[in-house]
């Protein structure tokens, strides 16, 4: 019963190490199918964990859209485009404060409706908030 717990033991490190020489192979070689000692499983299992650590990469790396703001209407000539004003909900706008036995409450800053109702006459308003 001792002999077949080192078998195995042994067993998973000659696995382990003909895969990692494999994945070196396909990442490392022009032609990987030319490279001596090579086993056609190995080097599809290699493909395709490369592939799916490129995948990860890209999916955690790039954004997810490229642009985050709608794209604007073309504006007619001799007219002036709209600026961007842009807000902090959190902090600018609101105010939270803590009450015991009700919990948060998020609180408008005054004169805050008149405010936004006259600046989105005259600009292009982003809001953001990092709640």
């Amino acid at each position: 019963m001792f002999m077949m717990g080192k078998m195995f033991k042994y067993t998973c490190w000659f696995v382990g190490s003909l895969f990692l020489y494999h994945y070196y192979v396909v990442t490392n070689k022009d032609k990987p199918e030319a490279a001596p000692g090579v086993n056609e499983q190995m080097l599809i299992a290699a493909y395709n964990t490369r592939d799916f650590y490129y995948f990860l990469r890209d999916l955690l790396t790039k954004p997810p859209v490229d642009s985050l703001l709608m794209e604007r209407p073309p504006t007619p000539p001799g007219y002036q485009s709209m600026k961007t004003l842009v807000l902090n909900v959190s902090g600018t706008l609101t105010h939270s404060e803590y009450k015991l036995g009700v919990g948060f409450e998020i609180l408008k800053r005054p004169g805050l409706s008149v405010f936004l109702s006259q600046m989105a006459q005259n600009y292009e308003m982003v809001l953001f908030g990092d709640q």
